[in-house]
């Protein structure tokens, strides 16, 4: 078993490896390293999971470099599964030769479960690990990615990645096969497992979400009194929000908690925001134009000059009658993220 450690936490994280100060932007870059992936998860909206191959380091690098030059100082390395490419770790290094300040992996935690695996991590200069945990217990997780025994693998990363230095943080994709265990969730990550980092993702119907969707999908309206259960044992809790942690989701529903939503819309006017994603740098509106739209509904709405609006395959399955117009936004939010 491997040696027990505490986790970092996100102040700890900030100290030790040098990272910008709460209250700075967040300038960060997405490398998409490649398609293959060890895993089968039913709600993965790349699809063909395993499929694919992995990009050339020399075209990784450039993009890399690109980002630096636009000064993003953290970079995410995801996949597919992105702890299987055999240029991981000099990816990782050579994102800290470039300037770097963090460099961070999206995993589903399988090759975490080898402390060796994790200490060569460390030793390239990876920083943050975020692992994919989508229940409370082996029997939800393990369905939902399709590989047995990825809890329990799950929980190994989470030790693995603590005894070897690294800041752990975990990502829960939301499906009608789990929702329900978003309060013991928050409980679990947060407090059993001691993480600062955590991040509730609601699906886009594509990949392989699409064939599962009328057993995984879920309307929003039933997910969010469990939703602001999670939040309030948080904020009781008194646990550090670490940056926005509510993922495909539409203020309209909960503007309490507009503050810690990712990729609604822009902070600036008329959706101003930039996307930096495969060597590209477009405008967010044009990003988000081909899944997001929206709705005769949200005319006179207070978030309508910033807001993208609502999944488009969404509003195709269960319609627009969840969303109305908001009067007017909120200054007072119970959660505030460190990083806004």
């Amino acid at each position: 078993m491997p040696k027990k450690a505490r986790p970092l936490g996100i102040l700890e994280a900030v100290k030790k490896f040098g990272w910008p100060e709460p209250g700075s932007e967040i300038k960060s870059v997405e490398l998409l390293v490649g398609e293959p992936c060890n895993a089968r998860c039913l709600f993965c909206c790349a699809g063909a999971s395993g499929a694919g191959a992995w990009r050339p380091f020399a075209e990784l690098e450039a993009e890399l470099a690109r980002a630096r030059r636009r000064g993003a100082w953290l970079v995410t390395l995801s996949g597919g599964e992105a702890t299987l490419s055999p240029d991981l770790f000099r990816l990782a290094a050579r994102a800290r030769a470039l300037g770097f300040k963090s460099v961070q992996v999206l995993t589903n935690g399988l090759k975490f479960a080898s402390p060796a695996f994790a200490r060569r991590a460390a030793a390239a200069g990876i920083d943050e690990v975020k692992v994919s945990l989508h229940g409370v217990d082996a029997a939800t997780h393990d369905r939902l990615t399709g590989v047995p025994g990825s809890f329990d693998k799950a929980m190994l990363a989470f030790a693995n990645l603590n005894a070897a230095g690294i800041k752990a943080s975990a990502n829960f994709a939301v499906t009608r096969l789990n929702y329900r265990q978003m309060p013991l969730y928050a409980r679990l990550v947060a407090g059993r497992l001691g993480l600062t980092g955590l991040c509730f993702m609601f699906s886009f119907y594509e990949g392989d979400m699409l064939p599962n969707s009328s057993r995984l999908s879920v309307r929003y309206g039933e997910v969010l009194p469990y939703l602001r259960l999670a939040l309030e044992y948080i904020r009781r809790a008194g646990i550090k929000i670490e940056s926005r942690m509510i993922s495909n989701f539409t203020p309209c529903l909960a503007p309490e908690y507009e503050n810690i939503m990712i990729d609604w819309g822009a902070r600036g006017a008329a959706r101003s925001g930039h996307v930096f994603k495969d060597g590209k740098r477009r405008r967010a509106a044009e990003f988000y134009a081909p899944r997001k739209a929206q709705l005769p509904a949200c005319a006179g709405c207070a978030y309508a000059d910033a807001c993208y609006g609502v999944d488009r395959s969404y509003v195709s399955a269960y319609g627009g009658g969840e969303f109305a117009a908001v009067p007017r936004r909120r200054r007072r939010f119970p959660l505030k993220p460190l990083y806004p």
